[in-house]
């Protein structure tokens, strides 16, 4: 399924009766801001956010906006939620320090704000994946596999701090291997297929040999994989984070695509709801960033292991 035809389905809200703890606040009305639509890891979270909200309260009304990356597009997005008079807002942030003013601004209306999936100044909280950690389970799991030797390139990507934390828990797990020698982590797959693809096929022309290539997520590995393959370039070995169902499916096939720190994307928008709504009934939070962990996905158990997909509602 198209994930915009997914997410278009989540715009809808709910018409089935019910009740939610009746005396005390519930959310009615939750806006949603998401990095990106292209990206199905956020149609996945964003299903994930509906369907607790919707058994918390049967008849809430979930609005949902993308950015698209783009900064003053989302804080304009965030004002056109806060004009619908919404009561909790997710917001996965398109830059950690650009949305303060429009989140605090939003805070001091009553609002709700809870940051998902990266970090963004003037939430209240924050759910995200441990991306540090996913980083260098990542980037060690590549070292060994090249013996700890060899060339070893990080495609970056959008400047949000899942990116930064995920690069820079590489270069950590890296600084053990004094045999291996980083090309370059500056090289931008803009968090999609046809930005890997083209950041590779750039990168090859200046490093024709890469023994590992670790990618800021599965779809940049996906487009990576692709240039390499045109190249015929077969000996690179290939590291992401997400643990999505089309880069299990490469993992399992025995590709060059050999491992990815899986993430919860449904699991990160419930538990979002969860904490806003325990905000909303007024109780103080516990800590201001509750980090998800990871699961490695190699071929030792990529032939069982379940991804999650955006493609199947109710997964």
């Amino acid at each position: 399924m198209n994930p915009f035809l997914v997410l278009a389905t989540l715009l809808i809200a709910s018409m089935a009766g019910g009740t939610f703890a009746a005396d005390k606040p519930r959310p009615e009305h939750i806006g949603v801001s998401i990095s990106s639509i292209a990206n199905p890891y956020f149609v996945a979270l964003t299903r994930g956010a509906q369907e607790r909200a919707r058994q918390l309260n049967p008849q809430v009304k979930l609005t949902a906006r993308s950015a698209e990356y783009d900064v003053p597009r989302q804080i304009a997005q965030i004002r056109e939620l806060m004009g619908l008079n919404i009561d909790l807002l997710i917001v996965s942030a398109s830059t950690e320090d650009g949305l303060a003013a429009i989140l605090q601004e939003a805070r001091k209306k009553g609002i709700v704000v809870i940051g998902a999936d990266v970090r963004a100044k003037g939430a209240s909280q924050t759910v995200l994946t441990d991306n540090l950690q996913a980083g260098q389970k990542v980037c060690d799991y590549l070292a060994r596999a090249i013996n700890g030797k060899g060339t070893f390139l990080i495609q970056n990507g959008p400047q949000v701090s899942s990116v930064l934390d995920r690069v820079s828990g590489c270069k950590q797990a890296l600084a053990a291997y004094p045999g291996i020698r980083l090309l370059s982590d500056k090289e931008d797959g803009k968090a999609s297929v046809w930005g890997g693809h083209a950041s590779l096929q750039e990168s090859l022309k200046h490093y024709p040999q890469i023994d590992a290539l670790f990618t800021i997520n599965d779809r940049q590995a996906l487009g990576s994989l692709q240039a390499l393959r045109e190249a015929g370039q077969t000996h690179t070995l290939i590291g992401s984070v997400d643990g999505s169902a089309a880069a299990v499916k490469e993992i399992a096939a025995g590709g060059q695509i050999v491992v990815s720190a899986s993430q919860s994307p449904e699991t990160m928008g419930r538990r979002a709801i969860e904490m806003g709504v325990a905000l909303l009934k007024g109780a103080r939070p516990e800590a201001e960033l509750e980090l998800l962990g990871t699961t490695l996905v190699t071929r030792d158990n990529a032939a069982t292991f379940i991804a999650w997909d955006a493609s199947k509602p109710g997964h």
